[in-house]
């Protein structure tokens, strides 16, 4: 009996790998962030993060461009979640309840969708479609900021455990994501692609810092200004470094 054609696109393969890289991965963000913090707006921002790769990690493995896959394993990881997260006893999910975990993975499929297109860009399924009438490849600058803001939220969930708890090692992580973003830009993105990564590293480090302000509390002007300066200087630099690493190795 042949199977029907929209079985045939999912690739279910990709999609359980993907559900069980998603799982572990959350699960670990969870318990690193949740053991390290007493209150819900980090850890939650971890396991979001998590999401976010998981749906990344289902663009690189799938054949061809996906659709479903990166819905399927979301779904997936938040029923694991919806289980295990309230079992685990967590010190920083005390205050969670069923409503806010059901929002929270609700918003864990859509990220995952997200990251399951820069998984397509990254993969270079994208990139036919793309027009050379812009100099500007806005396409690679959406997923330099996803991609970019995923990487300072794992760091800022990981590294801050390690380095402890203050505001200039939050900064640390978000400018080393922000560098390694740059970075996977200037390697996987065609042509000269500093630009896009400036672009990414802006709207990036806007948004990083609006999750700092609400959750540390208002930021100055200084630091504010300088936290964009040098978080689009820093994206540009990795950019550069992967734009030279993909130069020689071409050659």
């Amino acid at each position: 009996m042949p199977i029907p054609n929209t079985v045939q696109r999912i690739d279910v393969q990709s999609a359980l790998i993907s559900a069980f890289v998603g799982s572990v991965l959350t699960l670990f963000l969870a318990y690193i962030s949740g053991s390290s913090f007493s209150a819900l707006p980090f850890p939650i921002i971890a396991i979001l993060s998590g999401f976010v790769v998981t749906g990344i990690v289902e663009g690189l493995l799938s054949r061809g461009v996906t659709i479903l896959e990166p819905a399927i394993g979301a779904i997936l990881v938040s029923i694991v979640l919806f289980i295990v997260l309230p079992l685990m006893n967590i010190r920083g999910f005390q205050d969670l309840n069923y409503t806010i975990l059901t929002i929270m993975l609700i918003n864990g499929i859509i990220l995952s969708a997200l990251g399951g297109w820069v998984g397509e860009k990254l993969q270079g399924t994208l990139d036919e479609d793309n027009s050379d009438s812009s100099p500007i490849d806005w396409g690679w600058v959406l997923c330099g900021a996803a991609l970019a803001t995923t990487i300072t939220m794992l760091c800022a969930s990981s590294l801050v455990v390690i380095l402890g708890y203050h505001l200039s090692n939050h900064f640390i992580a978000f400018f080393l994501g922000l560098f390694v973003a740059g970075l996977i830009i200037g390697l996987r993105s065609p042509g000269i692609a500093i630009t896009e990564a400036g672009m990414a590293g802006f709207i990036a480090v806007v948004i990083n810092i609006d999750i700092v302000s609400l959750v540390l509390g208002m930021l100055d002007v200084v630091t504010v200004v300088g936290g964009i300066v040098l978080g689009i200087l820093t994206t540009f630099f990795g950019g550069w470094v992967g734009e030279t690493l993909q130069a020689s190795r071409q050659r």
